[in-house]
């Protein structure tokens, strides 16, 4: 048996709860770099052991996607809000991680909102601007730098 195993058959009741629940509502929670330790402490008089999850504190959040225009409510750590911060904001992270790294259905499913909302404005700048079937041209918005006002 591995030593992290054998850790894990150790925890103290309440530990174990909370792990349970961890496993059960993980894929609904956006974690960024943040990870669960176990804490082991140990009593020299007793020769006791006791092992205790440490876990990340959660928040319920609202942040503002540019691309849905509108808030997103997620649950994620003080770490993942720090680096979504960093990054320019909820869509430019959700751009720049990848998949793998989300570990999370709820941000995978933003996610896809997020690059389908994408592809559909750029879609409609390009049939306005004339580029697609060619009667939009008539009708286009004003182009400055690449960008499409709607």
């Amino acid at each position: 048996m591995s030593a992290a195993r054998r850790l894990l058959s150790q925890l103290i009741p309440p530990a174990q709860k909370k792990l349970d629940f961890l496993e059960a509502t993980r894929r609904q929670k956006v974690w960024g770099n943040t990870v669960v330790t176990l804490r082991v402490r140990s009593y020299p008089k007793s020769k006791d052991q006791r092992v205790s999850l440490v876990v990340p504190q959660w928040h319920k959040v609202r942040l503002w996607s540019e691309a849905l225009r509108r808030k997103v409510e997620l649950e994620m750590t003080n770490d993942t809000l720090r680096m979504i911060e960093g990054l320019g904001g909820l869509d430019s992270y959700l751009m720049k991680t990848p998949e793998s790294q989300l570990r999370s259905d709820t941000a995978s499913a933003v996610k896809w909102e997020v690059v389908t909302a994408l592809r559909r404005r750029e879609h409609m700048a390009s049939l306005m601007s004339g580029k697609g079937t060619g009667t939009g041209a008539a009708a286009a918005p004003a182009v400055s730098s690449g960008e499409v006002t709607v």
